[in-house]
């Protein structure tokens, strides 16, 4: 590009956003899934470059190790964030998720800090703690108003969101992931740009991350191309629609919009529980009600893989009890399980680098924690789920990006861990542990 292009691309401002569960197919086969994104397609599809095929996921493809990717461009082995929940198998940390972003490697947040950008997050996953001027984090304690101090309170600067609450009532929260907690996310972004963005834009730009959770909840609960799920995808678009138009108001459409999802979906068949059988070869302790009360090795899940820790690494004895357990299920053709990976295994595909196994299941296979009943039932959970193997062509995340220089067309082999370096590189800014690659340079 030339010097002139290269003008433009350090004062432009930047919107990412993710549509969590957003499959590429949603996006360029509308008509075919009876789903009319608009502003999806007038401002990005038409207009934008875009991966038609769908960009690469990470190990696993799992909705915080995911972000935490986006935010870095390294793997969860890397940055350290390898799962939703904390591993605890005894339940001592309260159900205590990776809320936090890593401090192992820069984010996206601080390297764009740092290249003069001003710097706002609204309800983006892993962001408590985030380096940033305006940080309003995912966070929750009990779906309650008590959420709203919590994140008050670790949001930067403290008394953000009781100042943004005053305005467009309640901030969401991590617990409502439904059409109205999504509605919340999009006035906060929005008044994000109004009340703390648009106010500084003549002094520097901006670089915001907003995040929207409702059509994966709904694929979730109703089942992939379900009409729900549908609807949910639709309601976003609408506020995206109103989100692009304050960004592009406020810069004088001098501003990047990239819009992507962390992961694909698909739709579940059956619920197997790994933790079932290590109960049975006397490697887990419950009470009566099948709370953990001491275990030797656990299985923790991840939709469809989950990693399987020893408490002592040195107990050759439960290692072998172990890995009998890890040939039968890999043995029998009705386990549901694709792949046992062990933890170099796992570590050498970005993930799980504490894990001594990985379960990998079969399409349609969830993994869930349970420590009694069936190990295998077709009673299932929850009706989609994603963190399935991210060679799966339904785990594919959407990738589009456009604004000022960026030409109309399609792009391959994308991954995920390609979007912090890119946007970096739109930016300025420096993202030294990237182990992704700027796609434009």
């Amino acid at each position: 590009m030339d010097s002139k292009m290269n003008t433009i691309q350090e004062r432009a401002s930047v919107l990412l956003v993710s549509v969590d569960a957003l499959k590429p197919e949603f996006v360029f086969e509308q008509e075919r899934l009876g789903v009319s994104l608009p502003n999806i397609s007038k401002c990005l599809v038409e207009q934008g470059l875009t991966a038609r095929e769908g960009m690469k996921s990470v190990f696993p493809t799992f909705t915080y190790p995911c972000h935490e990717s986006m935010i870095t461009g390294t793997n969860p082995a890397t940055h350290g964030t390898v799962n939703n929940g904390i591993f605890d198998p005894t339940g001592e940390h309260l159900g205590a998720w990776h809320w936090f972003a890593t401090k192992k490697v820069k984010t996206l947040w601080e390297a764009a800090k740092e290249a003069g950008y001003c710097c706002a997050s609204v309800a983006f996953p892993t962001s408590v703690g985030a380096k940033g001027d305006y940080i309003a984090p995912e966070y929750w304690w009990d779906g309650s108003e008590l959420d709203s101090a919590f994140i008050d309170a670790v949001a930067k600067p403290q008394g953000l969101i009781s100042e943004m609450e005053k305005d467009i009532g309640r901030y969401a929260g991590g617990l409502d992931l439904s059409d109205d907690g999504d509605r919340q996310r999009g006035k906060a972004a929005v008044w994000m740009l109004k009340n703390k963005l648009e106010p500084v834009i003549k002094e520097k730009p901006f670089f915001l991350s907003a995040y929207f959770a409702s059509f994966d909840e709904s694929a979730h609960q109703h089942g992939v191309y379900s009409r729900e799920a549908a609807a949910s995808l639709e309601k976003i678009d609408r506020m995206l629609g109103e989100l692009f138009a304050e960004a592009k108001r406020i810069t004088g459409d001098n501003v990047y919009i990239c819009v992507v999802s962390d992961h694909g979906s698909l739709d579940n068949t059956h619920n197997i529980s790994p933790n079932v059988l290590l109960k049975e070869a006397g490697l887990i302790e419950t009470d009566e009600n099948g709370k953990v009360t001491d275990w030797k090795a656990f299985s923790q899940r991840a939709g469809g893989t989950a990693e399987i820790r020893l408490k002592d690494s040195g107990d050759t004895q439960t290692a072998q009890a172990l890995a009998e357990v890890m040939k039968r299920l890999l043995e029998d053709e009705n386990s549901g399980i694709l792949e046992v990976l062990t933890g170099e295994q796992a570590k050498a595909r970005g993930g799980f680098p504490q894990a001594a196994y990985v379960l990998v299941s079969k399409k349609g296979y969830e993994l869930r924690d349970d420590t009694q009943g069936d190990y295998c039932r077709t009673r299932l959970t929850q009706k989609a789920q994603h963190g399935y193997s991210e060679e799966f062509p339904e785990m594919r995340a959407s990738f589009m990006l456009a604004g000022p220089g960026i030409s109309k067309g399609n792009i391959e082999g994308v991954r995920l861990i390609d979007v912090a370096p890119t946007l970096a590189g739109l930016m300025g800014a420096a993202l030294e542990n990237a182990e992704g690659r700027n796609l434009l340079g």
